[in-house]
C-alpha cells in the first residue's frame, strides 16, 4: 500500500461503508446469513430475528435481561453509533463488550447466534469491538462458528491482533489451537499483550459470572500448550512465566470462583512448578493462593494440588502464607483429604509443610492432625516433626491449658503409635529446652485399655492384668468387656494365657455370648494354631460346659459345638487345628455334655488316632455317621438340619466338607417324609449355586468312597475336594423314594403339601441338575435312570409338567425330547391294545406356543410322533390322573375330528416353529365357526372347541389356561362362550374353589385371564342370551350390581361394559337395551363416585333410538309423577327420596345421550318438556340436583329443536313456549335461565308469534342479568338471543322511516336500551356484544346512530360511569373498527352530517340533531358543545382507520366540502375559546388522505367560487396546505382545475386582507410546486400580481407578494421577460422610497438578485447600472443584502459586459462622500475579479491595470478632500483586495511587467525633482508597500523574489530614516512590517546569508530612532525577530546578536531599553540557535546592564537574563 493510499485509509471515515448501502449498515458483513441473502434483510427483519433469540435466551440464563433496554430493545434500532460522542461511545463500547462475553456461553445455539446478528448489523461489533469479538469466538476456534464470525471482521492495521489473524480473513477456516499459542508466545508477540489478554479472559468472566466449559477449556489447553512450548525451549520466558503467574494467583485467589474455574487452572499451574524453577516469591504468591476459603473450589482438589506442587519443591521453606492456618481450618474434611493423600500417594515432603502449619494452632486444626497422626503408615519424618512441635508448644508458658491438653492428648496418641521416635525426639529436645514431661505420660485407666491394644506383646500382657485389676477394684466400664473380647481372638500364647489367668473373672467379665464371639475367630481361621485351641477348649471344657452355666444358659453346649468345634472336628493331615490330646477331649468324653458329641464311638478316637494312611481318612465317614445319627436323633433336628445346610457355602473347608458329609450320611440313613423333606431343603439351598462346571470331576458310583475320604484328610483346601464331596450329596439323592400315594403332576397353581409337594420338588431338581451339562456324564445317568425308574407311567405327565412349566428352554426342550422317547417306545405295540395319547395334544400345543424356537421344535416333532402313533384305543392316556380330581370333565374328540384336528397342527408345524404366533392363526382359521357351512364341518369345529375348552376348565394353572384361551381368542360362537360360562358362574360364588384360586393370582395376570373369558361374549353370542337356562343374561346384569365390592367383581363390571361397548349392546333386541340401560342406571346408586362418573362415561357408548329414549324417560320419570298432596304413611322417607333418585337418575341418562347426534323428533321434545313442567311443579321436594337437570333437559331440547325444521310438528306434539318463560322466570340459576333463552329464541323460528308475545320478558331478564356476566356462554346466549329476536324489530322500525334522519329518531328509544348498558357489561364483552348487536340491527343504517349514543355517553357523567372520556369514546371507535371500509365511509359522511346539525342547533332554537334530542332541560349548558367535540374526536379516529384504505370518493367529496364550510362556520368568534375548530382542522386534515386529488381540487374549486367569503378563506387554506403534497403526474392531468384555480385566486387579490392573504398563500404554493404544465397559468397572472403590490394595505400582504413575485421569476424563467421592467422599476422603487420597511427592501433585492440570476442575458447596462448604483447606495442600511446582491451580480454576469459598467459607475462612485459606497463599488471589483475568466483577462489588462493605477492614486485625491487616514486605509485596503484577486488570476509572465510598473509609478515617475520625504511620493510608496504586504500575506514566499525589486530602495529608505531625512511614521511602521513578513514567509526563496548580513546594518541603525515605550518601537523589535527566526545561519546570528548588544551601551537610556527589548524578542524566537552565544552576550554585556545606573535598563537586562536561564539554568558564573 503507497504511502498515500494508507494515510487516506487512515482519515477515512468509520462510516464509509455505509455511504454506499441503501440498508444504512454494510449490507455484506453477516454472522449468520451469505452476503447475497443478508442484503435481504432489512434491519426490522434482523431485530425480530434478534428478539426471538433473546426471548429464548432469557429462559436458559435470566442474567442477560441487562442488556434489553439498550441492545435488543426499540431504542436500539435508532441507535447510531456514528451519531454518538465519545463519550457515549465509550459506554457503549464497555456495555456492548459485556454483552459479548455473556453470549460467547451461547455461541453454540442457534439463538445465541441471532443476538450475536443483531449486535453485527446494528452496532457493527465486528468492526467497532472486533478485538472484544474476536477474544468472544476463540474458544471455538475449531468449530465452524469461528470462521464465520472472521470472515467478517475489521481489524484495524493499529490492533495488536491484526498481525496474526488479518491474513486470515480472507479465507476463514477453523482454527488450530497450536496455530493461536504460537500468535500468542513471546516469541512472536514481544509486548505480551495478546498473552495478557488471552491469560485474564478467565478472570474478566469469573468477574462478570460468564464463566461457560468452551472458555474454561481452551484457556486451559492454551496454557498448557505455552508451557510445553516454554519447555522444548529449555528457557521460558520471564514475560511469559509472569503473565502465568499473575493470572493463576488471581484466579485462584477470587472469591466464588467455583470448581469449574479452579479446576482449570490446576493443569497449567502444575505443569508451571514442574517445568519452571520459579522464584521463592512466586512460588509463595501460588502456594498462598491455594489456600484461599471462599475460592468455591473442590476443597480435594485444591489441597491435593498443593500438595503436589509442595512436594515437587522439598527445599521451600517459606511456608504457605500469613493466614494458612486459618484458611485451611475452613477447608471440609480436611482430615479425610490428608490421610486419603498419603495412603494413595505418599506426599512425605509436601505433607510435611501443610502439617506445620496445622501444628501452629494444635486447637484449631486437633480433628486434621490426630488423623494424620492416627494413620497406620505415618512417615517417620512426619511423626518427627509432628512430635517436636507439640512437645514445643505444650511446654511454652504463654499456652493455654486447653491448648496443652490437646497437646498432650495427641503426644500421648503418637506415642503409642510410635514410641521410640516420641521418646527420641523428648529426650533431643530436653537436652536444650526445658520440657514438661507430663506430655508423654496418660491416666492409669486410659493407659490400660491403651496397652490392651498396642503392637508388642508385653504391653497387650500388661494390659490385660490391668483391665483385670481394674475389674477387680469395681469398675464396670464397658470398655473392660471390648477391650478383652478383643484379646480373646489374639494370636499370641502369652496374651492368651494372660486373659485365662482368673477363668472365673473373665467368664464374669464376657459370660457365653461375647466370649464365643471373641474366640469365634481362632476356631474358623485358615490356619488356627493347636496352642491357642487348647488354651479355649480348656476354658470351654472346665467352665462353660459346667452344670452352672449350662443350668443357666441351656443352651450353650449346642452354640459352642456349631460356633467353635465345628470347624475344627475334620481330622486333616496338615495344619490340624487339634492336637492329639485336643482330640481325645473332644471325641473321648469331655465334651459329653454337647448333644452331637455324646454318642461318639470308641471306634472313631482310635482310628483317627492311628497312624493307618486309611484309617484317619475313614475317622471323618465314622464321625459324620456318628453325627448323622445325632441328628436324627436330636429334639432339634430341623435347626441342626438347617446349620448343616448354611455350612455348604461356608468358606471354611473343614466346615464345608464336614457339612456335606453328614447331609451325605443323612441322605441315607434317613426314612419317609424326613428323607424327602431333607433332600428337598438341600436341593432347594443349592438351586443355582454351582457356578462351575463339575463335569471333569472324578466321581465314584460308590458315592463316598476312599479317593473321597483321603481327599478330604489330605487335601481339604482342594476346591476339588470341596467339589467331590457335592457330589457326593447329589449321588445320595438317589436313595430318596416316591410315596405311594397318587402324585397329579399338572395341577399347576394350587399349593400341595406334605410328601406329594416334597417329592415333585426333588424330581423336578433332579432332572434339572441331570439335564444341566455340569455333572459327570456318570452322575448324570444314574440321577435319571432313578428318576425314571421311579415315575414309571407318570414319566410323560412329569415332562409335560416340565414344559409347560417357567423352567429354561434348555429344560423344556429336554423334557419335550424325552417324552418324544417316551411316545416313540409305544410305536411297537400296535400289535397289542395300544394306548391314545390325545389328552396330551392341549400340553403340546402349549409347547408350541412357546417364545423358544428349539423348544418349539421339540414341540413339533413331539406332535408328529404323536400324529402318526394315534391309535383307536379305549387305553386314553392319563385320563383319569391328568387333572387329578378335575380330569373327568375332559371332553374327549372322536377319532376322526382327533385325527384331523392333528393332521391340521401337523401341516403348519414348519410355520409354527418359525413364529409362536402362528398357532393361533392356525387355530382361529380352523375352528372359526362360519354360518352356512355344512353342519358336519360346523360339529367339528365345535368339538375340538369343546375338546379345548375343557382342558381350560379342567387345567387350574394360569399360564397353561391363559396359553390355551389365546388360541381361540379370536374364535366367536355361542358355544365357545357356553364352554367358557361355567368358569364365569363360578366366579359369582366368592367362596368357590375357582374364585379362591383366581385371587390367589397376579394382578396382571387375573386381568388378561378374565379378559379372555369376557371376550367370549360377542355379538355372534347374543342368541344365548335368550337362553335362560344358560344364565347368560343374568351373569351381565348380575355383574352391574358389585354387591361384594372385590377387586374381582369390580373387574368382572368392568370388562363386562367393556364387552357391551365393543359392540355387543348394539346386537341386543330392543326391550334388553332398555332392561340393562336402567340395570346400569340404577347400579349406579351403590357404586363410588369415580366408578359411578366412568360407568356413566361409558354408558354415552351406548346407542338408543328416540322410541327407547321416550320409554326409558316415562320409566326413570315416574316418581316425579306421582301426587303429592297425601297423609303422610311410615315409609314416607323412602317415598320422599324416590323424587330425588329419579332426578339423579334422569341427570345420568340425558347425560350420557348425545343429543347431536339424535334426529330431530318432536315427540322426543314433548316427552322432556313435561319432564321439566315436572321438574317445576315438584321443585320443592326434591333435595339435590334439580338445576343441573334442568339445564340438561334445556340443551336437550335444543338440540332437538334445531333440527325440526317443520313448524307443523311442533305443532302437532303439542310443544310451546310457556313451560320455557316459565322457567326463565323460576330460575335462579344463571346457567338455566341462559339455556332457556337459548331453546326460545330457537322456538322463534317455529313458533314466532308466542316469542314475540314474550319478547319484554326476555329482553328484560336479559338485561337484568345474562348482560352483566363476564363468560363466555351468557355472552353467547346474548348473541343468539340478539341474533333472532332483533331483526323483527328492525323491519317494523324501518317500515315507519323515510330517511336515515327520520330512522335514527325512529330508534333512538330502542337503541338506547342498549347504549345505556354499554357502562355495565363486562369490558371485554362490550365491543362483541356491540358488533353483533349492529350486525344484527343491519351496519348500512344502525352503525352511525349506534356509535353517535356511545358517543354521546361521554357528554354526562352517568354515561361515563366514572371511566375518562377517552376509555368511553374508544367503544365507538373500535365499533367501527370492526366494519368494512365502505360502512366506515358512511358511517363518518354520518357524524359529519350530524356535526353540521348540531353546530347549526348551537344558534338555533328548533333543532334538527339527532343527539339534541337526547338532550333533557336539566343538562348542563355546555353538553352540546361536549357533543361536537366527542363526535370529532370519533371521526377523528374513524379517519386513522380509513387511512391506506380505498374509500369511495363520491362518500369522501361532500365529506371533505361539509368539513372545509364546518371549519368555516366554527372559527367564528363565539367558539374561539372551544375545541371545536382545532378538531375541525384536524378531522379536515385526516379526511384529505382519503380523497383523490382530482375530487379535491374539485371541491375547492367549486368553495371559491360559490362560497362564502368564509368558506373561500377557508378552501384557499386547505388547498394551499394540501396541493404540494399532489404528485407531479398527478397535478400535470389536472392543470386545468388549478388554472381556474389559480385566475380565480388572483381575481381575490384586491379583495379583503384575509382573502387577499389566502389568496396570495395559494399561489404561491403552487408556485413553489408548479408542474410545467402550470407555467402559463402562472405567467397570466405576474401583471395583477405586480400591479397589486403597491395597492396593499398590509405590509405583510406586501412582503408575501414580494416573496411571491420572486418565486415566480425564479419558477417561470424566460417566461418572465416580458415582465423584467416592470418588475425592476416595482422593486427600485420599493428600495428608493423612504417609507419603505427594511423586509420589504429585503424582499425587492431578492427579487432583483432572482432576475439577475435567472434573466441575466436579457438585462441591459441601464438596467443594470441601476440595480448596481441601487445596490451600492444600499450599503450603508444594510452591508449584507448589499454584498449579497453583489456577490450575485458578479457571479451571474459575464466580466466583458460588467466590466465596462463597473468602470462607467466608477466615473460617479469615486466623487462619492460616502465612504462606504465607494467600498463597497471595491468589493464589487473585487468579486467581479474573483469570479472573472482567465480566458477573458488577458484581452481587458491594459484597461483594467490603467484603472488600478487610478485607484491607487485614490489616496492622494481622499487626503485632498480631507478625508481622515482611517477611512483612506480602509478604501485603499478594499482597492488592494480587489487587486490581489486581479493578481491571483494572472500568471508570472502577466504579472511581473505590472508590479515593475506599478514599483516605477510608486517610485520613478514623480521622484524627478522632488525631496525624497516629498508627501506625494511618500503616498504612492505606502501603497506599494500595502501591495507588497498583501502580496506576502497572501501568496508567501512565492512572491518573496519581488522583494529583490524593493531592496535597493529600501536601503536608501533605512539610512535616510536613520539618519533624519524621512520622519514619516506610518511609512517607517508599514517598510520595517514587510520586511519582518518578508522573513517569516521566505523559506529561503530570496533572502541569504549574504543579503541579510547587507541590511542588517541598516535595520540595526533603526533602533534608536523611536523610545521603547512608543508603538513605532515595537515595528523594528518583531523585524529583527522574525530575522533571526529566519536563519540558522551562526554567521548571521552572531552578528545581529551582537549588533544589538552593542547599541545597549549607547549613551541615551531609551536607546539601551529598546535595544534590550529587541534583543529579548530575539532570544525569544531564536533561543535554540543562539545557545552557544551565552557566554558573550551574558558575561559581556548584560553583566555590564545589570549594574546601568538606571533602573529601567537593569531591570529589562534582568528580563533578558531570565529569559536565556530558563533554558541554561543559572548563570551566576558568567556574571562573577
Amino acid at each position: 500500500m503507497s504511502s498515500l493510499a494508507a494515510q487516506l485509509q487512515g482519515i477515512a471515515s468509520l462510516d464509509a461503508a455505509r455511504l454506499t448501502s441503501r440498508y444504512g449498515q454494510p449490507s455484506s458483513k453477516s454472522y449468520l446469513f451469505p452476503p447475497k441473502v443478508a442484503s435481504t434483510h432489512d434491519l426490522d427483519s434482523i431485530f425480530a430475528l434478534a428478539q426471538s433469540g433473546f426471548e429464548e435466551l432469557l429462559t436458559l440464563d435470566p442474567e442477560v435481561e441487562q442488556y434489553e433496554a439498550e441492545v435488543f430493545s426499540e431504542k436500539s434500532k435508532r441507535t447510531d453509533r456514528m451519531m454518538l460522542s465519545q463519550e457515549e461511545n465509550d459506554e457503549l463500547n464497555i456495555l456492548l463488550a459485556r454483552c459479548l462475553r455473556r453470549l460467547g456461553k451461547w455461541i453454540g445455539i442457534m439463538a445465541g447466534g441471532k443476538c450475536i446478528e443483531w449486535l453485527v448489523r446494528r452496532f457493527r461489533v465486528h468492526e467497532l469491538n472486533a478485538e472484544t469479538l474476536l477474544q468472544v469466538f476463540l474458544p471455538y476456534h475449531e468449530s465452524p462458528n469461528f470462521p464465520r464470525m472472521l470472515a467478517i471482521l475489521t481489524l484495524p492495521q493499529t490492533s495488536r491482533y491484526y498481525a496474526p489473524f488479518a491474513p486470515l480473513i480472507k479465507n476463514a477456516q477453523p482454527l488450530s489451537r497450536s496455530y493461536i499459542t504460537t500468535a500468542i508466545s513471546p516469541t512472536r508477540d514481544k509486548s505480551l499483550k495478546l498473552l495478557g489478554d488471552i491469560a485474564g479472559m478467565v478472570q474478566i468472566a469469573v468477574k462478570e459470572r460468564v464463566v461457560h466449559r468452551a472458555l474454561l477449556t481452551f484457556w486451559t489447553a492454551t496454557m498448557v500448550d505455552l508451557l510445553e512450548g516454554g519447555k522444548q525451549g529449555k528457557v521460558a520466558d520471564e514475560g511469559l512465566v509472569k503473565v502465568m503467574v499473575e493470572a493463576f494467583v488471581t484466579i485462584l485467589s477470587t472469591k466464588n470462583g467455583g470448581e469449574d474455574v479452579n479446576a482449570a487452572v490446576y493443569p497449567p499451574l502444575v505443569l508451571l512448578t514442574r517445568s519452571i524453577n520459579l522464584t521463592d516469591e512466586a512460588f509463595h504468591a501460588i502456594v498462598s493462593s491455594l489456600s484461599t476459603p471462599t475460592s468455591g473450589a473442590n476443597p480435594s482438589q485444591r489441597i491435593l494440588t498443593m500438595l503436589v506442587i509442595l512436594n515437587d519443591r522439598p527445599g521451600f521453606t517459606a511456608g504457605l502464607g500469613d493466614a494458612a492456618s486459618q484458611n485451611l481450618s475452613s477447608v471440609k474434611q480436611l482430615d479425610q483429604i490428608l490421610v486419603a493423600s498419603m495412603e494413595k500417594y505418599g506426599f512425605e515432603t509436601a505433607l510435611k509443610s501443610v502439617i506445620g502449619v496445622l501444628l501452629e494452632d494444635p486447637e484449631l486444626h486437633f480433628k486434621a492432625i490426630r488423623a494424620v497422626l492416627e494413620y497406620r503408615e505415618l512417615p517417620r519424618s512426619i511423626a518427627k516433626l509432628a512430635a517436636a512441635s507439640l512437645l514445643q508448644l505444650g511446654s511454652d508458658e504463654q499456652t493455654s491449658e486447653e491448648t496443652k491438653d490437646i497437646v498432650k492428648s495427641l503426644l500421648v496418641n503418637l506415642r503409642e503409635r510410635h514410641p521410640t521416635i516420641v521418646d527420641s525426639v523428648y529426650v533431643e529436645a530436653s537436652a536444650t529446652a526445658q520440657i514438661d514431661h507430663q506430655l508423654v505420660q496418660k491416666p492409669a485407666d486410659e493407659s490400660a485399655y491403651l496397652n490392651i491394644y498396642a503392637a508388642d506383646v508385653s504391653s497387650r500382657v500388661q494390659g490385660i492384668k490391668e483391665v483385670m485389676q481394674l475389674h477387680r477394684s469395681g469398675s464396670k466400664d464397658e470398655s473392660a468387656v471390648t477391650a478383652l473380647v478383643a484379646r480373646l481372638g489374639d494370636a499370641d500364647e502369652a496374651v492368651i494365657e494372660a486373659i485365662y489367668e482368673d477363668p472365673e473373672q473373665l467368664l464374669e467379665i464376657t459370660f457365653v455370648d461375647k466370649y464365643i464371639s471373641g474366640v469365634k475367630p481362632s476356631f474358623w481361621s485358615s490356619a488356627p494354631k493347636p496352642a491357642i485351641i487348647g488354651h479355649h477348649l480348656n476354658y470351654i471344657s472346665n467352665t462353660l460346659l459346667t452344670d452352672k452355666v449350662r443350668g443357666k444358659y441351656p443352651n450353650t453346649g449346642r452354640q459352642i459345638f456349631q460356633e467353635l468345634l465345628f470347624p475344627i472336628l475334620l481330622a486333616v493331615e496338615k495344619k490340624s487345628p487339634l492336637s492329639s490330646a485336643d482330640a481325645d477331649r473332644i471325641l473321648g468324653g469331655d465334651f459329653g455334655n454337647i448333644e452331637l458329641l455324646s454318642s461318639i464311638t470308641p471306634d472313631i478316637i482310635q482310628a483317627r488316632s492311628q497312624s493307618d494312611r486309611e484309617a484317619s481318612p475313614r475317622s471323618n465317614l465314622l464321625l459324620a455317621s456318628s453325627l448323622s445319627a445325632a441328628i436324627l436323633a436330636s429334639s432339634h433336628y430341623d435347626q441342626d438340619i438347617k446349620f448343616l445346610i448354611s455350612q455348604i457355602d461356608s468358606t471354611n473347608a473343614s466346615a464345608k466338607l464336614l457339612s456335606l458329609l453328614v447331609l451325605s450320611q443323612l441322605m441315607i440313613s434317613a426314612q419317609g417324609e424326613k428323607q424327602m423333606v431333607l433332600a428337598s431343603q438341600v436341593l432347594d439351598h443349592i438351586k443355582l449355586r454351582q457356578s462351575v462346571s463339575l463335569r471333569e470331576i472324578e466321581y465314584s458310583e460308590d458315592g463316598v468312597s476312599s479317593t473321597l475320604l483321603d481327599a478330604i484328610y489330605r487335601r481339604p483346601a482342594d476346591p476339588r475336594t470341596s467339589h467331590r464331596a457335592f457330589l457326593s450329596l447329589l449321588a445320595a439323592m438317589t436313595k430318596v423314594h416316591r410315596p405311594s400315594t397318587s402324585i397329579t403332576w399338572l395341577d399347576g397353581d394350587i399349593e400341595v403339601s406334605g410328601p406329594k409337594a416334597s417329592y415333585k420338588s426333588i424330581a423336578n431338581e433332579i432332572y434339572a441338575w441331570s439335564n444341566s451339562g455340569s455333572l459327570p456324564a456318570l452322575l448324570a445317568s444314574s440321577l435319571l435312570r432313578s428318576l425314571f425308574a421311579q415315575l414309571g407311567e407318570d414319566a410323560l405327565l412329569f415332562f409335560a409338567s416340565i414344559w409347560t412349566s417357567q423352567s429354561s428352554a434348555a429344560l423344556k426342550t429336554a423334557s419335550l425330547r424325552h417324552a418324544f422317547a417316551f411316545v416313540s417306545a409305544y410305536s411297537g405295540m400296535k400289535a397289542l391294545q395300544g394306548i391314545d395319547f390325545q389328552i396330551m395334544v392341549s400340553s403340546v400345543v402349549i409347547a408350541l406356543q412357546d417364545s423358544e424356537k428349539s423348544v418349539r421344535s421339540a414341540g413339533v416333532d413331539l406332535l408328529k410322533t404323536m400324529s402318526v402313533n394315534a391309535q383307536n384305543s379305549e387305553n386314553i392316556y392319563a385320563l383319569d390322573t391328568i387333572y387329578g380330581s378335575r380330569s373327568d370333565t375332559v371332553q374327549l374328540l372322536k377319532p376322526s375330528d382327533r385325527k384331523k384336528y392333528l393332521d391340521t397342527l401337523v401341516e403348519a408345524s414348519d410355520e409354527s416353529t418359525l413364529d409362536n404366533g402362528r398357532l393361533k392363526t392356525v387355530h382361529t382359521a380352523a375352528l372359526v365357526i362360519i354360518h352356512g357351512k355344512n353342519k358336519k364341518e360346523t360339529a367339528h369345529r365345535r368339538a375340538v372347541l369343546g375338546c379345548l375348552i375343557s382342558h381350560i376348565i379342567s387345567h387350574r394353572c394360569i399360564r397353561d389356561r391363559l396359553a390355551l384361551l389365546r388360541l381361540i381368542a379370536e374364535v366367536y360362537d355361542h358355544s365357545v362362550l357356553r364352554g367358557v360360562l361355567p368358569l364365569l358362574l363360578a366366579l359369582q360364588d366368592v367362596k368357590n374353589e375357582e374364585t379362591v384360586w383366581l385371587n390367589t393370582l397376579k394382578a396382571v395376570d387375573r386381568h388378561e385371564y378374565l379378559a379372555l373369558l369376557m371376550s367370549t361374549f360377542s355379538k355372534e353370542s347374543v342368541s344365548l342370551f335368550a337362553d335362560d337356562q344358560a344364565g347368560a343374561w343374568d351373569f351381565m346384569l348380575s355383574a352391574l350390581q358389585n354387591e361384594n365390592n372385590s377387586v374381582l367383581s369390580r373387574q368382572l363390571r368392568d370388562l363386562a361394559l367393556q364387552r357391551m361397548v365393543d359392540g355387543v349392546f348394539n346386537a341386543l333386541p330392543g326391550h334388553q337395551k332398555i332392561e340393562y340401560v336402567l340395570t346400569i342406571v340404577e347400579s349406579l346408586h351403590a357404586l363410588s363416585g369415580e366408578v359411578s362418573l366412568a360407568t356413566s362415561k361409558l354408558l354415552q357408548s351406548f346407542h338408543l333410538d328416540t322410541s327407547s329414549i321416550v320409554e326409558i324417560l316415562e320409566h326413570l320419570s315416574e316418581p316425579l309423577e306421582t301426587t303429592v298432596h297425601r297423609k303422610k304413611q311410615r315409609n314416607d322417607d323412602v317415598e320422599d327420596d324416590k323424587p330425588t333418585s329419579a332426578v339423579l337418575d334422569l341427570t345420568i341418562l340425558i347425560e350420557s345421550r348425545d343429543w347431536q347426534s339424535l334426529p330431530g323428533d318432536a315427540t322426543l321434545v314433548a316427552s322432556l318438556m313435561s319432564i321439566l313442567s315436572a321438574l317445576l311443579a315438584k321443585r320443592q321436594y326434591i333435595n339435590q340436583g334439580v338445576d343441573y337437570l334442568e339445564q340438561e333437559v334445556l340443551a336437550a331440547i335444543l338440540a332437538l329443536v334445531e333440527k325440526i325444521q317443520d313448524p307443523q310438528e311442533i305443532g302437532r306434539a303439542h310443544v310451546g313456549i310457556e313451560v320455557i318463560i316459565k322457567v326463565i322466570r323460576a330460575s335462579t340459576n344463571p346457567r338455566t335461565s341462559q339455556r332457556a333463552l337459548l331453546v326460545a329464541s330457537e322456538l322463534a323460528r317455529l313458533i314466532p308469534e308466542a316469542v314475540l308475545h314474550n319478547i319484554m320478558p326476555i329482553f328484560t331478564f336479559m338485561g337484568a342479568s345474562d348482560f352483566q356476566r363476564d363468560d363466555a356462554y351468557s355472552f353467547g346466549v346474548v348473541e343468539k338471543t340478539v341474533s333472532r329476536i332483533v331483526p323483527v324489530m328492525t323491519k317494523s322500525l324501518k317500515e315507519k322511516a323515510e330517511n336515515s334522519l327520520e330512522l335514527y329518531n325512529e330508534s333512538l328509544t330502542f337503541l338506547s336500551i342498549f347504549t345505556d348498558m354499554a357502562g355495565r357489561l363486562p369490558k371485554h364483552r362490550t365491543l362483541p356484544f356491540f358488533v353483533h348487536l349492529v350486525k344484527s340491527l343491519g351496519p348500512e343504517d344502525f352503525l352511525a346512530p349506534i356509535c353517535m349514543l356511545l358517543v354521546d355517553r361521554a357528554t354526562t357523567k352517568a354515561g361515563r360511569s366514572g371511566n375518562p372520556v377517552s376509555v368511553v369514546l374508544d367503544l365507538p371507535a373500535s365499533l367501527g373498527s370492526s366494519f368494512d371500509i365502505t360502512i366506515r365511509t358512511e358511517v363518518l359522511a354520518s357524524v359529519v352530517d350530524e356535526l353540521t346539525r348540531l353546530v347549526h342547533d348551537l344558534s338555533e332554537s328548533e333543532k334538527e340533531a339527532f343527539l339534541s334530542r337526547t338532550i333533557s332541560e336539566n343538562d348542563s349548558s355546555d353538553r352540546p358543545i361536549k357533543q361536537i367535540n366527542h363526535l370529532l374526536t370519533f371521526g377523528l379516529a374513524l379517519i386513522e382507520q380509513l387511512k391506506g384504505k380505498q374509500c369511495t370518493q363520491s362518500t369522501v367529496q361532500p365529506i371533505v366540502q361539509n368539513l372545509i364550510q364546518l371549519a368555516a362556520k366554527t372559527s367564528q368568534a363565539t367558539l374561539v375559546s372551544t375545541d371545536i375548530s382545532k378538531n375541525v382542522q384536524a378531522a379536515l386534515s385526516g379526511t384529505m388522505q382519503l380523497l383523490s386529488a382530482e375530487n379535491f381540487l374539485t371541491v375547492i374549486l367549486h368553495l371559491i367560487s360559490e362560497g362564502t367569503d368564509k368558506d373561500v378563506v377557508m378552501a384557499l387554506n386547505t388547498f394551499s396546505g394540501r396541493v404540494s403534497l399532489i404528485r407531479s403526474d398527478i397535478r400535470s392531468k389536472c392543470s386545468k382545475i388549478i388554472g381556474d384555480i389559480l385566475k380565480k385566486a388572483s381575481t381575490c387579490l384586491g379583495s379583503a386582507s384575509e382573502t387577499t392573504k389566502a389568496s396570495l398563500a395559494a399561489i404561491t404554493t403552487i408556485a413553489s410546486t408548479a408542474t410545467s404544465t402550470e407555467d402559463s397559468a402562472l405567467a397570466s397572472i405576474v401583471p395583477a400580481l405586480v400591479s397589486s403590490v403597491t395597492k396593499l394595505a398590509e405590509s405583510n400582504n406586501s412582503i408575501s407578494a414580494l416573496e411571491l413575485i420572486e418565486t415566480l421569476v425564479r419558477h417561470l424563467g424566460s417566461r418572465i421577460i416580458p415582465y423584467i421592467q416592470s418588475i425592476i422599476t416595482l422593486a427600485i422603487s420599493l428600495i428608493s422610497s423612504p417609507k419603505t420597511i427594511a423586509s420589504i427592501a429585503k424582499s425587492s433585492f431578492s427579487i432583483l438578485s432572482a432576475l439577475v440570476e435567472v434573466v441575466s442575458s436579457f438585462i441591459s447596462g441601464k438596467q443594470l447600472i441601476n440595480i448596481l448604483k441601487t445596490t451600492l447606495d444600499y450599503r450603508s442600511k444594510d452591508l449584507g443584502i448589499s454584498l449579497k446582491v453583489s456577490t450575485t451580480i458578479s457571479k451571474k454576469i459575464k466580466t466583458k459586459t460588467l466590466f465596462p459598467v463597473l468602470l462607467d459607475l466608477w466615473k460617479t462612485t469615486q466623487d462619492e462622500e460616502n465612504s462606504e459606497t465607494i467600498k463597497g463599488f471595491f468589493d464589487l471589483l473585487r468579486l467581479t475579479l474573483k469570479n472573472a475568466s482567465r480566458d477573458e483577462l488577458p484581452g481587458m489588462m491594459k484597461n483594467v491595470f490603467a484603472f488600478f493605477l487610478d485607484v491607487f492614486d485614490l489616496r492622494h485625491r481622499l487626503q485632498s478632500r480631507q478625508v481622515d487616514s482611517h477611512t483612506i486605509n480602509d478604501i485603499e485596503e478594499s482597492a488592494i483586495g480587489s487587486f490581489l484577486e486581479l493578481v491571483t488570476k494572472l500568471n508570472e509572465a502577466t504579472f511581473k511587467p505590472l508590479f515593475i510598473r506599478l514599483y516605477d509609478w510608486a517610485v520613478i515617475d514623480l521622484a524627478e525633482g522632488k525631496a525624497i520625504d516629498d508627501d506625494r511620493l511618500i503616498e504612492r510608496k505606502i501603497v506599494l508597500l500595502h501591495v507588497m504586504m498583501g502580496l506576502l500575506v497572501k501568496f508567501k514566499n512565492l512572491l518573496s523574489p519581488y522583494m529583490a525589486a524593493l531592496f535597493p530602495y529600501i536601503q536608501e529608505l533605512l539610512p535616510a530614516y536613520a539618519e533624519g531625512i524621512i520622519t514619516h511614521r506610518g511609512l517607517h511602521t508599514l517598510l520595517l512590517e514587510v520586511l519582518a513578513k518578508s522573513f517569516e514567509v521566505d523559506d529561503g526563496a530570496y533572502w541569504t546569508d549574504q543579503l541579510l548580513l547587507q541590511i542588517l546594518p541598516n535595520l540595526i541603525s533603526q533602533i534608536p530612532i523611536y523610545p521603547s515605550g512608543e508603538p513605532e518601537s515595537e515595528a523594528i523589535a518583531e523585524c529583527l525577530a522574525s530575522l533571526a527566526k529566519s536563519t540558522t545561519s551562526e554567521n548571521v546570528l552572531r552578528r545581529l546578536n551582537s549588533s544589538i548588544c552593542l547599541t545597549t551601551r549607547s549613551d541615551d537610556v531609551q536607546t539601551r531599553l529598546s535595544a534590550l527589548k529587541v534583543l529579548d524578542r530575539v532570544w525569544e524566537k531564536q533561543m535554540d540557535e543562539m545557545i552557544s552565544f551565552v557566554p558573550e552576550t551574558v558575561s559581556e554585556f548584560l553583566a555590564e546592564l545589570l549594574e546601568d545606573e538606571s533602573h529601567d535598563v537593569e531591570l529589562a537586562a534582568r528580563g533578558v537574563l531570565a529569559r536565556i536561564e530558563k533554558i541554561t539554568g543559572s548563570l551566576k558564573e558568567y556574571l562573577e
